[in-house]
């Protein structure tokens, strides 16, 4: 069982901001309580759009939109994930050293729905989905996301906009962070070599 929970995470930002009354529940009939239950799912949102996490990637073959692609700019149109916080990258058939695919987001043509579009056949989107269990969550995502939920909250815990402006500003710092402790639980690949060299080797 994880030591990590959705309150917990709410407590540890009412602590933040050094609170006088911290909650028990989200759903407890206090003004803690109600005000991180409003912001709690959009601080959430915002520190995972932060920062390509890995608990919270996941790839996809997208499915074609029903909507033709605007055949003057791209060729192909694809539903956009249900799940998608924040799309990354579309992966390059061609591996890894492949140069970057383009690709857009654009609504379809009635702006009914967000879409993909790309040039790419049978694209596959790597992207943030919009994890929800704190079982997953890394410890410095959980830090993070609490800056972030105090921020939210601060001028209506403490009447205080100076603080909402320190929470953000370490919630800043914090995401600039991340990449850095994302990377002691991977094995990268080799950098790639700048095109100019590339050429000379081909």
């Amino acid at each position: 069982m994880s030591i990590f929970s959705t309150v917990k995470i709410a407590r540890m930002a009412l602590a933040n901001l050094s609170a006088a009354t911290s909650i028990e529940s989200l759903t407890e009939d206090t003004a803690e309580a109600k005000v991180c239950n409003l912001f709690i799912d959009l601080a959430r949102l915002e520190t995972l759009a932060a920062h390509n996490w890995t608990f919270a990637r996941k790839r996809t073959t997208l499915s074609t939109d029903n909507d033709d692609a605007p055949t003057n700019e791209w060729a192909y149109r694809y539903q956009y994930p249900a799940d998608c916080v924040k799309p990354r990258w579309i992966e390059n058939p061609f591996g890894v050293a492949a140069d970057p695919v383009p690709y857009d987001v654009e609504t379809n043509d009635d702006g009914s729905r967000l879409t993909i579009v790309t040039d790419e056949e049978d694209a596959v989107l790597v992207y943030t989905f919009d994890q929800t269990d704190p079982n997953m969550f890394s410890p410095h995502f959980i830090d993070t996301f609490s800056y972030r939920l105090a921020a939210f909250i601060a001028q209506k815990i403490t009447g205080s906009s100076k603080l909402k402006s320190v929470m953000l500003g370490i919630f800043d710092r914090l995401a600039i962070q991340a990449p850095a402790y994302d990377a002691m639980s991977a094995q990268g690949r080799a950098p790639r070599d700048a095109d100019v060299i590339r050429a000379r080797t081909a």
